[in-house]
């Protein structure tokens, strides 16, 4: 794609969402269902079909993702990441394992393959943190206890999901499941966020010390950011999730007297790459397949909402919090997202997966995201409420 190509896309994709924004706004809808159903009208299989290439889009909404939760970061202290992490590793593997099992069984009752249903299950395993963020944001809830336990069971999938891809990747390679290589990549994410975290809290004070005595306020976003692209391109180099290292990120500087000035400067910014990202999800949407994969996308759909609602609620009552808490934590938790996409992107380069598990998965990632804003309301306030 051209330069000029590019600018026109972006020209197409902002004046629309900007426009069906404004119709979710005046309905009382999500801005993300507005943006994904800009994002299907203005995509290469919608009805006016103005962006013809997404590839370039994709790469903005990457952006996004970890604008988005560097974002999330600097609103989550040390204190709270180490106040959810029992509760919050419990449940997460719960429904890890829970999915894991249910993607393999429904995969296989299909008559797929077992790489193919692998896929699947890994797929269908990790629920979207950008997507439960945004909207958590739009309630103007995102720092209730609620949901900073929400965001922490997504940080901890996210770690969980970087085990899964390279065991994924090593057990197609080697022909097996590679349980050594397994245990080699939690000891590895263990490494890279506490010193992560060690670094951070050492030496980033001192040097916002000294920005202090700089009265200009571009030195300290710039060295902001410049720790949230550059842990998010190291997270991701080394095989973990970039929106683990965006959060990081964040997190290293909750504590500083800037965080309040940072979060208000990036907020903008963010906001256009957020709705670039929702967009490019809805453009994505191939609804030419529906016909010929309705039954798949169905049940998977259905399976993915009550599956994730279940073992979320499972892994929650094992804590004693209530019924209703643990409901309304499932319904918040019941969709997938840009995990999804990056699982089938590794079965593609790898060769290994047939041709129809993308459209097929992609269509229940833009049906549950556009469920979610929906779920999350409803489950968050459910929370409330208890």
């Amino acid at each position: 794609m051209s330069g000029i190509e590019l600018v026109g896309n972006l020209g197409y994709l902002l004046l629309f969402s900007a426009a069906i924004g404004i119709v979710a706004y005046i309905l009382r809808q999500p801005l993300v269902l507005g943006f994904l159903v800009a994002g299907i009208l203005i995509g290469p299989f919608g009805p006016f079909s103005l962006i013809k290439d997404t590839t370039t889009l994709s790469n903005f909404s990457e952006i996004a993702v970890v604008l988005l939760l560097f974002g999330v970061g600097l609103s989550f202290p040390i204190t709270h990441l180490r106040s959810i992490g029992k509760l919050g590793s419990v449940i997460a593997i719960i429904e890890v394992m829970v999915m894991l099992g249910i993607g393999l069984g429904v995969g296989l009752a299909f008559g797929w393959s077992m790489i193919d249903s692998m896929f699947l299950a890994a797929a269908l395993s990790i629920s979207s943190t950008a997507i439960i963020v945004k909207v958590l944001e739009e309630m103007g809830v995102i720092e209730e206890p609620s949901s900073l336990l929400l965001i922490g069971v997504l940080v901890i999938e996210d770690l969980i999901a970087a085990v899964l891809i390279s065991t994924l990747h090593s057990s197609v390679l080697s022909g097996g499941f590679n349980f050594d290589q397994m245990l080699w990549e939690i000891a590895r994410i263990g490494m890279f966020i506490g010193g992560t975290i060690a670094f951070g809290c050492l030496g980033m004070p001192k040097v916002f010390a000294l920005l202090s005595n700089i009265p200009r306020y571009e030195f300290t976003i710039l060295v902001a950011l410049g720790l949230a692209f550059g842990l998010s391109f190291l997270s991701d180099h080394l095989g973990f999730s970039a929106a683990t290292g965006a959060f990081l990120a964040g997190v290293i500087l909750a504590g500083s007297k800037f965080s309040e000035d940072i979060t208000n400067l990036i907020t903008p910014i963010r906001d256009v790459f957020t709705a670039i990202f929702f967009v490019t999800i809805g453009a994505l949407m191939n609804v030419n397949i529906i016909s010929q994969y309705w039954l798949p996308i169905v049940i998977i759909t259905l399976v993915t909402i009550v599956g994730k609602t279940v073992s979320v609620y499972l892994g929650v009552r094992l804590f004693q919090l209530g019924p209703t808490n643990a409901l309304g934590l499932g319904l918040s938790m019941a969709q997938l997202g840009e995990f999804s996409f990056i699982v089938l992107m590794v079965g593609q380069d790898l060769g290994v997966t047939s041709s129809f598990l993308f459209p097929i998965v992609g269509m229940v990632v833009v049906l549950t995201t556009i469920f979610a804003p929906f779920l999350i309301k409803k489950g968050t306030r459910m929370l409330v409420a208890y």
